[in-house]
């Protein structure tokens, strides 16, 4: 039986892995040690499709064995368990038996299997026991994980590729169009002039992550090439996940006053959504008498506004926001030509936020956890370390507090986990409506959630603790009616020296409250 140090040897290795095949092999060759098997198949959960998917394959394994197993997995109650002829349609293979699956799962969600022979003939429960000493769960969903988000990012890098194709299209189009225009050269110049916003305007989306640098440099760029007293963009915020704003303006002027500050107002956001549902492009002329739309017509004049034009940024039906450009001095008449250049620019700033806001949204599922909408394991280790660092280089304390939500299992199997669910949701919020915004909270797995106080002392971190028990003795679930939660604190620079320890003392005072009867703070010991 392998020992302390080899175990976490093992584990490290795992850890240190994040690559699907790499993890794979890693599995595999921790399966033969345990084993003793020379051959080991891994296949992957897909949740999505509820089916077997990628396997890695350890030894040599007939095609049509594998396709077979797949083709006839059933989740079982036990997690290791040994396979029999009575109970798979194949006939499997002499260097296989005896053959045995285990059904690796987290929080009662099957991630992988693992088949091998069973070459040393332990029992189910001591292969159980040893299995479990490593983290394999933990690390296939990671490696799973990961691999599905770099396919997502293919996918979306592919559809990116299109949006260029399309924009060079564009561009070819434009370039056709101003060669043919050769007869007048007031008209050339103009169309070289409106050539050239294409391609900067395309530059920039291409070449900036940061959507506000894109709309910025957009609005700047369109309002200087149509020489107008001002540009704006005005973005739909109120549709974005988390948004605190109703609305986004980015501005440009020339030889006028901002009025950016006008749309914050109550009358400004009225405005800014009866733009948004414009159909079309419209054509704003002083006195503003004949508007077929439900404009206010007394903002427009506070804007000072002699004539404008209104484009709609629109993606599948959906409005991000939208242009509108500004005239004070005259009343311009915008030809057809500036209307359709205006609006082939809108269809790219619109595919440029589409994409800023698929990448904003990946980057917030990779740290946020999907049940609680707080942060994952993964997020919640990063900023420990780099918290405890600020705390010690700037000399101030920093308190953990872990708290275990008591008594799941009860809750799951009287109740069915959807009820299990609900209770860990609303021990989110609680965590999530009680931190202030330096503060970090997030679900370390299963029922278990930290809470990280930056700048927060023993004293203070214990009376949070309190409240936060209070809270949830409050909270009640429809079925097992009112939880608890018990909970560990520990406190730099009392209770540890480093990020690791500063855990551990936390995870060790709740495990004192859990021994303790439950539903109580503890403080670790110095």
């Amino acid at each position: 039986m392998p020992d302390k140090n080899e175990i976490l040897e093992d584990t490290v290795n795992l850890y240190s892995q994040i690559d699907l095949t790499k993890v794979s092999e890693a599995a595999c060759n921790l399966t033969k040690a345990i084993t003793g098997s020379q051959q080991v198949a891994l296949f992957y959960w897909d949740n999505d499709l509820e089916v077997l998917a990628n396997h890695y394959v350890s030894g040599s394994v007939p095609k049509q064995f594998i396709d077979k197993f797949v083709e006839e997995f059933e989740n079982q109650q036990d997690p290791l368990y040994k396979i029999d002829k009575g109970n798979f349609n194949c006939d499997i293979p002499k260097e296989w038996q005896p053959l045995y699956c285990y059904e690796i799962s987290e929080n009662n969600e099957l991630n992988a299997c693992l088949l091998f022979k069973n070459e040393k003939n332990l029992d189910a429960k001591d292969l159980l026991a040893k299995f479990r000493q490593y983290p394999l769960s933990t690390v296939l969903n990671r490696a799973w994980n990961y691999h599905e988000l770099q396919q997502e990012n293919q996918r979306l890098r592919s559809s990116y590729e299109d949006m260029e194709d399309k924009t060079r299209m564009l561009e070819d189009q434009t370039r056709k169009l101003i060669q043919d225009l050769t007869t007048r050269d007031v008209i050339r110049t103009k169309h070289v002039e409106r050539e050239r916003l294409i391609y900067s305007i395309s530059n920039v989306v291409r070449s900036y992550v940061d959507i506000q640098k894109v709309l910025e440099t957009t609005v700047e760029k369109i309002g200087s090439t149509f020489t107008v007293n001002r540009c704006l963009l005005i973005r739909n915020a109120a549709r974005l996940p988390e948004s605190d704003q109703l609305i986004e303006v980015y501005e440009y002027i020339d030889n006028a006053n901002s009025i950016k500050d006008m749309f914050n107002s109550e009358a400004g956001i009225e405005f800014s959504h009866a733009a948004f549902g414009l159909a079309r492009t419209e054509d704003l002329i002083e006195p503003f008498l004949d508007l077929n739309h439900n404009l206010n017509r007394d903002f427009l004049i506070d804007l000072d506004l002699r004539s404008g034009l209104i484009v709609p940024l629109m993606l599948r039906e959906h409005t991000l926001g939208v242009l509108f450009l500004h005239d004070c001095a005259l009343a311009r008449q915008w030809s057809i030509d500036d209307i359709s250049l205006v609006g082939s620019l809108a269809d790219q700033v619109s595919v440029a936020i589409e994409n800023a806001e698929l990448h904003l949204e990946q980057e917030r599922q990779a740290i946020t956890d999907g049940l609680t909408g707080i942060a994952n394991r993964r997020s919640f280790n990063k900023t420990l370390a780099r918290e405890f660092e600020r705390a010690k280089r700037y000399d101030q304390p920093l308190s953990l507090i872990i708290l275990d939500l008591d008594y799941l299992k009860v809750v799951n199997d009287s109740f069915g986990h959807q009820i299990g669910d609900e209770a860990i949701k609303a021990i989110g919020q609680v965590l999530k409506q009680s931190s202030r915004a330096i503060d970090l909270a997030a679900r370390y797995g299963g029922e278990e959630f930290c809470l990280l106080l930056p700048n927060t002392d023993l004293p203070m971190a214990e009376q949070l603790a309190e409240r936060l028990r209070t809270r949830i003795n409050d909270i009640h679930i429809e079925g097992p009616g009112h939880i608890s939660a018990s909970l560990g604190i520990a406190t730099y620079p009392a209770h540890a020296e480093d990020a690791e320890t500063l855990f551990r003392s936390a995870d060790s005072a709740l495990y004192e409250a859990k021994q303790s009867g439950r539903n109580r703070v503890k403080t670790a010991t110095t």
